[in-house]
């Protein structure tokens, strides 16, 4: 499923009063779309005290409720160590993971510090964005991909050409949610190319790139 606001105030409530006894404020709940974070603590801070909570909870990916509902609890745990004032090691630091493992361990839930979205996850993104993929032929015959962030194509462009293993290398560009799945890499990083990814390969556009510009053929 897909988070919406409805939803998450249902959750966020039922998860007060369950895990919480009903302590935490009434904040504005928010969907974003945010690809990178499933779930976010957004607050203001001004002469040491923070105000102004809001819980951001993204729908771009098609995930499991459970999921979601972890999200949620997770960046109620964040909230509930703000609001209380609590002076925590890190921003997962001691007081959060123990209180984690203990709603984890008391209600039966599965939430982490992190969560690492599945292929099929991935697959769900079906946002249109620009990708600019490096495809890079290695001398014993793999292909692989690289997908960079914009500014850093030229940087990706002289790394790729200063290794001996790489037998040639070309620079294409698609908006293609085929690609979504992959991030965008701000140092050089190949990714091995799957079968189903070929036919969005072979209808990206092809570039020129001289390592100062980059053009379309």
């Amino acid at each position: 499923m897909r988070a919406n606001r409805v939803f998450v105030l249902e959750k966020y409530e039922e998860f007060n009063r369950e895990c919480f006894a009903g302590t935490l404020p009434v904040v504005p709940l928010n969907i974003s779309r945010s690809r990178r974070a499933l779930g976010c603590l957004k607050f203001r801070r001004r002469g040491g005290r923070c105000y102004d909570y809001s819980i951001w909870i993204s729908n771009r990916l098609d995930m499991p409720q459970e999921v979601i509902e972890d999200t949620i609890i997770h960046e109620m745990i964040h909230l509930y160590i703000y609001v209380n004032g609590l002076k925590d090691t890190s921003a997962h630091g001691k007081i959060f993971r123990t209180m984690m493992e203990a709603i984890n361990t008391r209600h039966g839930r599965r939430i982490t510090v992190s969560h690492r979205s599945t292929p099929q996850e991935n697959a769900s993104d079906a946002a249109v964005r620009d990708h600019y993929i490096c495809l890079t032929r290695f001398r014993g015959g793999d292909r692989c991909i690289t997908l960079s962030a914009r500014t850093r194509v030229f940087e990706i462009h002289r790394q790729v050409s200063s290794l001996p293993e790489v037998e040639s290398f070309e620079w294409l560009y698609s908006r293609d949610s085929a690609f979504n799945r992959f991030p965008r890499s701000l140092t050089l990083k190949f990714y091995k190319i799957p079968s189903e990814l070929n036919e969005s390969i072979a209808a990206s556009r092809c570039c020129i790139c001289d390592g100062k510009t980059l053009r379309f053929k």
